[in-house]
Formats: C-alpha cells, structure tokens, sequence
C-alpha cells in the first residue's frame, strides 16, 4: 500500500511539474505576441492635409498621402481621418490581409471625401 502512495505521490509531482511548464509556456507566448508588432503609425502633417506613415520596426513600409480608394488625389483633412485609415492598415497587416481599403472602409469610418 505504501508503494501505491509513491507512485501517487510521484505522479502527482510530475503533473504539477508539467501544468507549471506549459503555463509559464503561454504566458511568454503572450508577452511576444506584444512584442513582436513591430509594426507603428506616425501621422504627420504635409502642406494642410494630413499624411500616415506605417513603420515595420525602423524601416517606413508604407507612406500614405492620399485617401486610399477615393478618386483623384485627396488628403485626409483630419489627423483623425488619418490615424483612422492608419490604423484600420495596420490591423489588416497584423491580421496577414492585404492592407487595402475600400469606399465601404471609408464609409465605415466616417472620412470625409469627395464621392464623384
């Protein structure tokens, strides 16, 4: 019977030993999720109108100065427009989608510009 209380006991050490590893496992795997978004939005100012920058780490990977999918070139009149769209590129970017946006995005998010 004794015998049967170590290996009880044993196994039990084992099983918490293996729970504690794969926790600490997923903890570290959500603290390099945060990390690794290495991607970052600056919007910036350029001749009254508003411009975003999408930066993967030090590098600028995609430099926007005109509303996307409007006709003709238009700037974002807002900076809120911009961070807005920007920030709309960078979730589809996280998300591995193509970062394109559409009328119905624009619509989406209330950004003025004109339609015809």
């Amino acid at each position: 019977m004794k015998k049967f209380y170590n290996y009880k006991t044993v196994f039990l050490g084992i099983t918490i030993l293996f729970v504690l590893f794969f926790y600490i496992q997923s903890v570290d795997d959500e603290n390099n999720t945060v990390e690794e978004s290495a991607y970052a939005l600056q919007v910036l100012e350029q001749d009254s109108l508003w411009i975003y920058e999408v930066y993967n780490g030090e590098n600028l990977f995609i430099r926007q100065e005109y509303i996307p999918a409007a006709k003709g070139k238009q700037g974002f009149k807002s900076k809120e427009d911009a961070e807005k769209i920007g920030e709309l590129v960078m979730s589809k970017l996280l998300e591995n989608k193509m970062p394109v946006i559409s009328v119905d995005d624009l619509d989406a998010n209330a950004i003025s510009f004109k339609k015809s």
